[in-house]
């Protein structure tokens, strides 16, 4: 019996226990970084199919250091899943009607975008923030291009912290006690305005507007800080003006700071739209601009999601405009 034993031990020494099940691979994303310190593609992953921990954690650390991200070739994403990775950024807003979480940028009808003016549906755009001239401007933005015209389409994105970086300590020190008055001109709605040179259309007239410091510590990033003046919406220093229009010292010093350090070359990253690409950038830390897309060119949809924390600047405007909803209220 002893024997028996033993043989049956030595045995089940050399019979193999089975192999575990491999551990399933967690997909890596791949960085690409470009427009130095702006912003980094992000390769190797399919929002469709959802972020796993992990991979999102990769792109949360890139995220806070850069702040534009181009995820290439997402040509199946669909409104749920843009809203599902904006919501790791934050609170998603409401946009245009009520419930709906994303809206359209388009030059072509039949996208929520009928009622606007030609000037923001095709025509050109200057720098701004979205929503600058109300508490709660947009912290993120995406765009995911659904259709391109065949000519291409562009848009141009500049840093409000590296030229804070860039200028002399002395003029920082400056800028640091000043506020700036935003506004939304109300009376004409003009995209492609220059509200710093030419004013608001009837500086009498209700405006909605907002003042900010100059430099403001970016509330999602700590130790970033960002400028906040742009030239659609910023229509002076506080500190260096009144009411009246034309107030050449802070238009000279606006002049300087847009001139010298925030619409440069140096400071500026032109994104050539690709089909099905997806940007997410950060509305604080960077402002954006286009030329003008007409519709001759061919028809250009962009799907919007955007994210904020503080509150919803739609819903700010539908008040102040006394709206129904806000099918026809947008940055």
């Amino acid at each position: 019996m002893a024997g028996r034993e033993a043989e049956r031990g030595a045995r089940a020494e050399r019979m193999p226990f089975p192999s575990p099940d491999p551990l399933p691979e967690i997909p890596m994303a791949d960085f690409e970084s470009f427009a130095g310190p702006i912003g980094s593609r992000v390769h190797g992953v399919d929002l469709e199919a959802g972020l796993v921990e992990a991979t999102w954690r990769e792109i949360e650390a890139v995220w806070n250091e850069r702040h534009l991200l181009v995820f290439p070739a997402q040509a199946s994403l669909s409104i749920d899943a843009q809203v599902d990775l904006l919501s790791r950024f934050g609170p998603v807003i409401e946009e245009r009607m009520p419930g709906d979480l994303h809206s359209f940028v388009s030059n072509e009808d039949g996208h929520g975008t009928d009622e606007m003016n030609d000037g923001y549906r095709e025509g050109p755009l200057t720098a701004h923030m979205d929503y600058t001239y109300t508490p709660y401007p947009a912290e993120v933005i995406s765009l995911w291009a659904e259709r391109l015209p065949e000519t291409g389409s562009e848009t141009v994105f500049y840093s409000n912290v590296a030229p804070l970086e860039a200028m002399p300590p002395a003029l920082r020190a400056e800028l640091a006690d000043y506020h700036v008055f935003c506004a939304h001109d109300l009376a004409a709605m003009r995209p492609d305005a220059r509200l710093y040179l030419e004013g608001r259309t009837d500086p009498a007239a209700p405006t909605q507007s907002y003042t900010w410091p100059l430099i403001r510590c970016h509330p999602g990033k700590p130790g970033v800080e960002a400028l906040v003046c742009t030239i659609q919406q910023t229509e002076r220093i506080v500190e260096l003006s009144d009411e009246a229009r034309g107030d050449p010292e802070s238009r000279a010093l606006l002049g300087r700071i847009f001139d010298e350090y925030l619409y440069t070359e140096a400071n500026r990253y032109v994104h050539a739209w690709q089909p099905h690409d997806l940007v997410v950038w950060d509305n604080i830390a960077l402002q954006h601009a286009r030329e003008a897309c007409p519709r001759v060119f061919g028809p250009r949809v962009l799907r919007r999601v955007a994210v904020c924390a503080a509150g919803n600047a739609i819903q700010d405007t539908v008040a102040f405009l006394g709206l129904e909803d806000a099918s026809v209220a947008f940055s």
